[in-house]
């Protein structure tokens, strides 16, 4: 366990391989019909929102309803930027970019990046160390460079190519942020040697 506990951005990143393979594994449970406004993939949503509970609850805030409170933002916004592409593909860039790939790249980057700061967002409220801009601003270039392989996704119709690497790049981001409370936790252990 002392092991887990030194590494938050290692944890963090297995935990998002294994949380987008599985979350591939229940995608079509869900309300509402796509393109329009609904409740997708919510498998997908909620493993994610338990692996960022885990990095809150492990080295963040030792607490049930910080905890509580980052697995249910989390799934808000995975279910905002689910809708969000949904819109952006199908309804809103549908007339301006005409260009299929291009919309395709667009669309990823853009609800990549809204997902993974709504992410961050919902676990920076009840985890002080993540408040930081840096760590926001890793999480958003992360979400929306990792987006991009939504065209990927698309063209060889396997969401693993974008949920994998996402979720995994998001949740490093966040062990990024999280790994000076853990060295502050380890500091603040060592007792002053005395000469």
């Amino acid at each position: 366990m002392k092991i887990i506990e030194q590494h938050p951005v290692l944890v963090l990143a297995s935990l998002g391989i294994l949380s987008g393979y599985l979350g591939t594994l229940g995608l079509g449970f869900g309300f509402g019909e796509a393109p329009g406004l609904g409740i997708y993939m919510i498998h997908a949503g909620l493993l994610f929102g338990l692996v960022v509970a885990f990095g809150v609850w492990t080295w963040g805030n030792w607490s049930w309803t910080a905890a509580a409170v980052a697995l249910l933002a989390t799934w808000v916004a995975w279910e905002a930027a689910v809708n969000l592409g949904l819109q952006l593909e199908s309804n809103w860039l549908k007339d301006v970019v005409s260009s299929d790939t291009l919309r395709a790249y667009m669309t990823g980057s853009i609800a990549g990046a809204v997902g993974a700061l709504l992410v961050w967002g919902g676990a920076a409220v009840v985890t002080p160390v993540l408040r930081r801009w840096s760590t926001a601003a890793m999480v958003l270039a992360t979400g929306a460079t990792l987006g991009l392989l939504m065209q990927a996704t698309n063209n060889y119709d396997s969401p693993a190519i974008l949920l994998v690497p996402w979720q995994a790049g998001v949740a490093a981001m966040l062990g990024f942020g999280l790994a000076p409370a853990r060295k502050a936790q380890h500091t603040s252990t060592i007792a002053p040697v005395r000469t």
